[in-house]
């Protein structure tokens, strides 16, 4: 019997399961994952804001790898040879693939930020998530100032080129604290700042028609054209020689790349993976990348992400079958924003890759949608809703 090719997939986020999904049947897998469980990341903001424990939002990665019949790895990969075609893990072990998917995200950078790590607070990560609720049920009044550091990228691959990576959850930060301090009826205002020239910068004027009067109803005040250069104790300096003054900052941090796709000479300018609209690193054909780690990804977001894997999925399909076709590279922003309690905003927009829908759904059916999408994906441990789902959802948007 002829073997199976072998892919490793580094990585078992969002990217990472959805290859495995994909390509268990057809492939001898392995992935490799420094962390034993997966992440729900939509979902970290109601760790952070409304207390949701955090093992609500992680699953063991262990029972789904085996349930496809793969190998899991718990170690970082810490060096790729793209001549031989390995990987090797911490604890030394190597190992060889016929081909590789780099699906690992891209690494928050908290240490580019002065007091960051000592002053502010994040909703990114299982780790920083639970910290800021403590802070917020402790949070006695005054001022909370929230905003998204600047990150730089590369110029290999012609995708949008954003001052932040994703502000969704700074909506979510502003609109979820507001609510949880209102209803404890702790005086407070909030600021929320951005690097770019318009908050929510990758999408267009209808839904800034939108979202800019919700964020006004609840008192937050928006300043544009900061970036941050450091956090203290009561404030937030920028770049410009400007403060805030602030009792509570939340801040996404910048992106970077994955450290295994700088150390092994594989990153662009900026450390992330260039790869074309099948997903295929730019100088290897036997390399594939997905979702954040990647430079095509813009900006970072879980949608986006999950569509690169369904192209990378269908690219190794068609290459080991010789039959399938790999579908159009057609990135969409989609988000579910929370507000708190039981309103959400659904935002589905293209226009920042020449489209023209720039669609919002507001109130609690939105809601219930991201709880759906959100419960469905924990407890079916990393799949999705149906795709007919999805596609009867785009038709009521419309």
């Amino acid at each position: 019997m002829k073997a199976r090719p072998k892919l490793v997939i580094l990585g078992g986020g969002f990217s990472g399961l959805r290859l495995l999904f994909h390509l268990h049947r057809l492939m001898d897998i392995t992935l490799v994952d420094p962390r034993t469980t997966s992440l729900v990341k939509p979902m970290l903001v109601e760790v952070a804001l409304t207390g949701k424990p955090v093992s609500h939002v992680r699953f063991e990665l262990a029972p789904t790898v085996r349930r496809h019949g793969a190998r899991l790895i718990h170690g970082a990969a810490l060096h790729i040879d793209a001549d031989r075609r390995t990987v090797t893990v911490a604890g030394g072990e190597v190992l060889s693939y016929d081909y590789l998917a780099i699906v690992t995200g891209a690494e928050k950078d908290y240490g580019a930020v002065p007091g960051l790590e000592e002053f502010g607070y994040s909703v990114c990560d299982d780790e920083h998530a639970p910290r800021l609720w403590r802070a917020l049920e402790n949070f006695t009044g005054g001022p909370i100032v929230t905003g998204a550091a600047s990150s730089a990228w590369g110029t290999r691959v012609a995708a949008p080129k954003l001052l932040a990576a994703c502000e969704g959850p700074i909506g979510e930060v502003a609109f979820m604290a507001h609510h949880e301090l209102a209803t404890r009826d702790v005086s407070h205002s909030i600021t929320v700042f951005s690097p770019a020239e318009i908050f929510f910068e990758d999408v267009g004027a209808p839904i800034h028609d939108v979202v800019g009067p919700l964020l006004s109803e609840v008192g937050v005040e928006v300043h544009t054209s900061k970036v941050i250069s450091d956090v203290g104790a009561d404030h937030v300096s920028f770049v410009d020689g400007s403060q805030l003054e602030s009792s509570l900052s939340v801040i996404i941090p910048p992106y970077a790349g994955p450290e295994v796709v700088r150390v092994s000479g594989l990153g662009d300018g900026a450390g992330f993976l260039p790869v074309d609209e099948q997903m295929r690193f730019l100088d290897d054909p036997h390399i594939f990348g997905a979702g954040d780690a990647t430079a095509l990804s813009m900006p970072k977001l879980g949608h986006i992400a999950v569509h690169q894997a369904d192209l990378a999925a269908a690219a190794i399909r068609e290459e080991v079958t010789g039959s399938g076709e790999v579908p159009p590279y057609c990135p969409e922003v989609f988000c579910i924003m929370n507000r708190g309690g039981v309103n959400a905003t659904l935002i589905l927009s293209d226009s920042l890759y020449g489209g023209t829908r720039d669609l919002t759904l507001n109130g609690p059916i939105a809601h219930l949608m991201k709880w759906s999408f959100d419960s469905w994906s924990f407890h079916t441990r990393g799949h999705l809703p149906p795709e007919a789902f999805q596609r009867a959802l785009e038709l009521v948007l419309r």
